[in-house]
């Protein structure tokens, strides 16, 4: 499985257009530069003028992860709707859109976006822990601990199966807490 969301199989990036990629250097150089209303420019005109789906998926995807670098979240998520809409299959970019959802107050826009990353790579953990901790602050035990149960299948570190092992631990005394007596 690769590690599409940060798993631990790396798979190297995919390579844009020779012309989008020279603007996006030229972009993050202006970003390095903390020149930001040029770097956007840079990114949107790779965006704009990449030759091929792929190469303008990769565009938006760096300008969605500068905009949430820079604390743009609406316009992060607008960016990462368009890589989303340009590569349906992008699992770091429906994972990396609940996120942002989620710091927009889009509860509801944010599980749908973690699910359809779990439904893409169901092997892969990032996805499943941020819609646990979703529905955890949204005190709906019984879906977090079916999502953490979840996770406790897949081939995780230790460290991390350790803190699903206590996540679960405190769901399940958050439940019984709450039982009728």
């Amino acid at each position: 499985m690769s590690g599409a969301c940060g798993g631990t199989q790396k798979q190297t990036p995919p390579e844009p257009a020779a012309s989008t990629r020279t603007l996006l250097g030229e972009a993050r150089k202006a970003e390095r530069a903390r020149q930001y209303d040029r770097a956007r420019e840079l990114y949107l005109r790779a965006a704009r003028e990449a030759p091929d789906r792929r190469s303008q998926a990769i565009a938006w995807r760096e300008l969605g992860s500068a905009l949430i670098f820079w604390g743009e979240l609406d316009e992060a998520a607008r960016a990462l709707g368009k890589v989303v809409e340009l590569e349906p299959g992008a699992v770091s970019a429906w994972h990396d859109l609940g996120i942002v959802r989620a710091r927009l107050g889009d509860a509801a826009g944010s599980e749908r976006a973690f699910r359809r990353a779990i439904q893409l790579a169901p092997e892969e953990p990032r996805p499943r822990v941020a819609l646990a901790a979703l529905l955890v602050r949204q005190r709906r035990w019984d879906a977090a601990l079916a999502e953490y149960r979840a996770l406790e299948r897949l081939d995780l570190p230790e460290r991390t199966r350790s803190a699903v092992g206590r996540a679960i631990e405190l769901i399940e005394a958050e439940r019984r807490r709450r039982a009728p007596r």
